[in-house]
């Protein structure tokens, strides 16, 4: 019988579970537990040398423990007799340092429960510094996503933007049928790169269609001239002719006329008119058979 005890609380002794058994000794008073068995895990657990606590009322081995739920739930379990699965409970008294533990109660006889449990605090943290990080990660995609659409949204209105700057560009630069074949284009303010590219595509688009055989490109409401604009000028009259199209340009003031003579590859002199009158008197002078030549 007593090789069978020994053996036992070798078992016990040896169990990386926290094992403690704690005795009722006066039914109803849960300050009346007294700690009969500690093996060597719950002395780890609880940062205890099992030692000191073993053999002594509740508050004394665990100053404060009194003030916990513990000593009422082992209370209740001995006097039951139901056992309790309490799952992750936290728990921190003036001995044991604040830690997270699962603990099971079970009752082993009228007066005693043991308390089997384990210190999962370092699981728990570590669970929920990984929760942690991936709500984080979670929060970072959400926002990744968020700003993804924001950008498609960005980029959907500048391209709105974008077809009412050609449009408003096109507006600027209104192209006229005068005559049947004849086309004219009033440009006025800035005639830059984007201005150039728009009335470009617009005038080639209605020369295709109306079959125009004459264009008059009016600069008269046209600013300063620089070699940049000239290029473009001569650019679109280039394009143009090689629809058929034959260009005239009007309305051209002498600054900027030595601009465009400037140019390392003129304008021919009979493509120049002085003004829109002027251009379109060309282009009638031989009757309707000029216009529609």
């Amino acid at each position: 019988m007593v090789e069978t005890e020994v053996t036992l609380h070798e078992v016990i002794a040896g169990l990386e579970v926290g094992v403690c058994v704690w005795e009722l000794t006066r039914p109803g008073h849960r300050e009346s537990l007294v700690l009969r068995v500690c093996n060597q895990a719950a002395g780890r657990f609880l940062s205890v040398e099992p030692s000191a606590v073993l053999g002594k009322f509740i508050n004394e081995g665990f100053p404060g423990a009194l003030e916990t739920p513990l000593p009422s739930v082992f209370t209740k379990v001995i006097e039951s007799g139901e056992t309790m699965a309490l799952g992750d409970v936290p728990y921190k008294d003036e001995v044991v340092p604040d830690g997270v533990f699962s603990i099971l109660v079970r009752p082993i006889s009228h007066n005693r429960a043991v308390v089997e449990f384990t210190n999962v605090t370092q699981e728990r943290r570590a669970q929920n510094d990984a929760k942690a990080k991936l709500e984080e990660a979670e929060s970072a995609r959400a926002e990744a996503n968020r700003f993804a659409r924001s950008a498609k949204e960005l980029d959907e209105k500048l391209q709105v933007i974008g077809a009412q700057k050609r449009e408003i560009l096109t507006l600027t630069a209104p192209i006229i049928e005068v005559w049947t074949g004849v086309l004219a284009v009033p440009l006025a303010g800035h005639f830059d790169g984007n201005r150039s590219q728009v009335v470009r595509e617009k005038l080639l688009e209605a020369v295709s269609s109306t079959k125009a055989r004459r264009v008059i490109i009016d600069l008269t409401g046209l600013g300063v001239v620089d070699e940049l604009t000239a290029s473009e000028l001569l650019r679109l009259t280039t394009s143009l002719g090689m629809l058929g199209a034959k260009a005239y340009l009007t309305g051209i003031s002498p600054a900027n006329a030595q601009t465009i003579s400037n140019l390392s590859q003129s304008i021919p002199p009979g493509m120049c008119v002085r003004t829109l009158k002027d251009a379109l008197r060309v282009i009638s002078g031989g009757g309707q058979q000029a216009a529609r030549a």
